[in-house]
């Protein structure tokens, strides 16, 4: 095998398993969402009021259409006399993102700073506030359920402390798809071989790659949104797939060893044309057409949280662009490896992917 056709492999290889397994300044987007809320058939915009009981935070608003219904969020605490540690998921287990603040009491308000965030081994970037700091974590879909460490260091009148508690993740059991999907020509694996592809497939590569690096300060605000005007799921998140896959001798098909790939997001069904927006507050940092991606937008949203969309007919943004939650980044299509018209949403924290809409139903503040 030479050198390209071993590049080829591993590019291929990668994005079947990444998409199979896979003070900011007011928007220029004219198209806002909220902007348009009261003009989008089936769209409202309100406080998610599926919080615990006697919780303190309302901030939160969540764009998004009326047959969507947010997850009621769990709430975990850790008290302490100098401050209180919150932590908020759609489910303390596989698969999702956490919201978690940590907030000064009465006792901790002189001579408080915080300093480090570890849950299980990893090192998590915050951000200051107000009245203490606040961050995101995500559990790794594959993690092993059980107690993990979260640890807590901070400095009290320049004393180091440390705080440590344990955090109980559960299982989720993962769809599994018993029959081989059949991707089109993608499914050939002559097709995406063909020379002419070759610039188009490395160079696309180069790209997300790099998109994916990009590291900045938290972006988010308390507003989220729904990616679409509709709720209607047609993949799910994690949902382990088997891939057909061939090749032809003459005008003979010869079958080859099928793929098992993990889907790394949510698939969202709407014809071709129908607006995608922007699930939070972030800067687009990928607005390409993608080889295997069709049209495809990376919005970073600080501290290494981007979430990405896939397979749109066009893009209505450009890298660079700060958007808010609900603006328009393209339109529903079926570009690239596609199988019919739908948008591809996932949302990567730090290198893990979650279910994108245990982020969006997080009560985060400003």
């Amino acid at each position: 095998m030479n050198f390209f056709k071993v590049i080829f492999f591993i590019l291929v290889s990668l994005f079947i398993f990444g998409c199979s397994t896979t003070g900011i300044a007011e928007s220029k987007n004219s198209k806002s969402r909220a902007k348009e809320n009261g003009t989008v058939t089936g769209r409202i915009t309100g406080v998610n009021s599926q919080y615990p009981v006697n919780d303190k935070i309302k901030e939160h608003k969540l764009i998004g259409p009326q047959d969507f219904k947010p997850a009621r969020i769990k709430k975990k605490k850790f008290l302490n006399t100098n401050f209180t540690v919150s932590l908020y998921a759609k489910e303390f287990r596989q698969g999702n993102a956490v919201y978690f603040e940590i907030t000064k009491t009465s006792m901790g308000q002189n001579g408080f700073s915080p300093e480090k965030i570890i849950f299980n081994g990893e090192e998590i970037p915050f951000s200051v506030h107000r009245d203490g700091c606040r961050g995101i974590l995500g559990i790794h879909p594959g993690m092993k359920p059980g107690y993990k460490n979260f640890v807590f260091r901070y400095r009290i009148n320049g004393k180091a402390m440390e705080l440590k508690r344990v955090l109980y993740i559960g299982d989720v059991k993962y769809p599994v798809s018993k029959s081989r999907l059949n991707l089109g020509k993608f499914s050939n694996r002559d097709y995406y071989k063909d020379p002419k592809f070759r610039d188009l497939i490395v160079r696309s590569a180069k790209l997300k790659k790099a998109a994916l690096e990009t590291v900045s300060e938290d972006r988010l605000d308390n507003v989220f949104s729904h990616p679409r005007d509709m709720h209607k799921i047609t993949g799910r998140f994690w949902n382990k797939r088997i891939y057909l896959s061939y090749s032809k001798k003459g005008k003979r098909m010869v079958a080859r060893k099928t793929r098992v790939r993990y889907h790394r997001g949510l698939d969202f069904k709407g014809p071709v044309g129908s607006p995608v927006y922007s699930i939070a507050r972030g800067k687009v940092v990928l607005a390409e057409k993608m080889f295997f991606e069709g049209n495809m937008v990376i919005v970073d949203h600080g501290n290494r949280i981007f979430s990405y969309y896939m397979h749109m007919s066009n893009i209505d943004v450009k890298t660079g662009d700060i958007v808010m939650a609900g603006d328009i980044l393209g339109k529903v299509g079926s570009t690239g490896m596609s199988t019919g018209p739908h948008l591809h949403l996932s949302v990567l924290i730090r290198g893990v992917q979650v279910d994108p809409l245990s982020l969006i139903c997080l009560p985060v503040r400003n």
